[in-house]
């Protein structure tokens, strides 16, 4: 099984950035422009992993979204990896309480190093959202401060973070279809004790 952990992100920010990429398709080239379909926010890419594996994973997620308390995002500045004078990936970054997602993949990545047979990116994360795979700027680099002041929103799109998935990706010719296998919910004590009157 080709799994990943992700967050969501919800309609209203995906239209934002899907309107963001298509405005830049208009004045940069690249080599290939990310599928905005199915837009998630990964956490831990695990590759192929065997089903034996899988109630230990869901375990894990739901042991570290107990501890975690749903946080805020909101969609951040252009980015580009490994950066913007020689860039192979140019990317959308996030604000917003970021330190509980870092937390989140930090203590995941703990649980996870428990289990033999299981692997993981362990570079340090940067939160992020893939636009375009080799972008071609006029020179080479791409003036990301520029794009930063015409193309963002002064209120980008925000949401709450409540839940986080487990993905299963199957490879079709027609591309990648992902579909969620297991949804841990944040601080689940705590929003069982705050439904119950008092």
């Amino acid at each position: 099984m080709r799994l990943f952990v992700a967050l969501d992100i919800p309609g209203h920010a995906a239209a934002y950035i899907a309107d963001i990429q298509q405005r830049l398709q208009q004045e940069v080239t690249a080599d290939r422009w990310q599928s905005l379909h199915n837009l998630h926010l990964t956490l831990h890419f695990l590759g192929e992993v065997h089903e034996s594996l899988l109630p230990a994973i869901c375990e894990d997620m739901d042991i570290v979204s107990a501890i975690i308390n749903p946080f805020s995002l909101r969609i951040g500045g252009f980015g580009a990896f490994p950066h913007a004078e020689h860039p192979r990936v140019l990317w959308l970054g996030l604000r917003g309480q970021t330190n509980p997602l870092k937390q989140l993949h930090l203590l995941l990545g703990k649980r996870f190093d428990l289990h033999e047979g299981l692997s993981y990116d362990r570079k340090r994360y940067r939160p992020h959202i893939t636009l375009a795979r080799g972008p071609h700027g006029q020179g080479g680099g791409l003036p990301l401060l520029e794009w930063n002041e015409r193309y963002l929103a002064l209120e980008p799109p925000h949401w709450q973070a409540k839940h986080v998935h487990l993905y299963q990706s199957e490879l079709k010719p027609e591309g990648a279809v992902h579909s969620i296998i297991h949804t841990s919910t944040f601080d689940k004590e705590h929003s069982k004790k705050q439904a119950v009157p008092e």
